[in-house]
């Protein structure tokens, strides 16, 4: 006990910073963290740096959320993804309904493509993708909001719910709900080639009638 105490107050960097070390000490093996350390190296990063848990860090404008976000697209492979699952989870816990909406839009954005992925394997991946997706898009007038608070001089980005689920429906053969959802995303601004893909859509609907 006096060892995992010890190991928690030692653990520096990103993990210690965002007071994230009971979580890391509980949620992964010793191997998934040496796994974890080896893979994870962002830009500017020395290859041999394990910028999780070593280094002082005063200040950052990142979020906690923000982080695990970032982290778990590092395992988003077949051999990985168990452990890109408990990090999506935890930056779901950090990124609360009520709380940061661009922390939440990521965070959505990020869980949909880790589940869609298994989409072949997984009935049930698949429908958390879609849940995931429709979530996504259900908080997308608030993350409009929060878009043109942080960065007012710029347009929208790509929405990945509205692209993905319009994909999904697509090839669900469901075209009135695809457009819908294409005209929908439109309205609101997200950058996107929406125009081109009502297009298809309605050629492929009056191909089925």
């Amino acid at each position: 006990m006096f060892g995992i105490f010890n190991k928690k107050n030692e653990t520096k960097g990103e993990i210690g910073y965002f007071g994230l070390q009971d979580w890391w000490l509980s949620a992964f093996t010793q191997d998934e963290r040496n796994h974890i350390e080896e893979v994870f190296h962002p830009m500017g990063s020395e290859p041999s740096s394990k910028p999780l848990t070593q280094g002082d860090i005063s200040y950052t404008s990142q979020t906690a959320a923000g982080l695990l976000q970032a982290l778990a697209g590092w395992f988003n492979n077949p051999r990985d993804r168990e452990i890109a699952k408990k990090i999506i989870q935890k930056a779901e816990e950090l990124a609360p309904v009520g709380g940061n909406i661009l922390d939440q839009h990521f965070t959505l954005s990020e869980k949909m493509v880790i589940y869609y992925r298994e989409r072949e394997t997984s009935p049930e991946a698949m429908e958390t993708a879609i849940t995931t997706c429709r979530e996504q898009i259900a908080l997308a007038p608030q993350a409009i909001k929060a878009f043109l608070k942080e960065y007012p001089q710029q347009p929208l980005p790509a929405h990945a719910g509205y692209r993905q689920l319009r994909i999904i429906l697509e090839k669900q053969g469901k075209y009135d709900e695809a457009i819908e959802l294409c005209l929908q995303a439109k309205q609101q601004g997200w950058t996107d080639d929406w125009d081109k893909q009502l297009e298809t859509l309605n050629k492929k609907k009056e191909k089925v009638h």
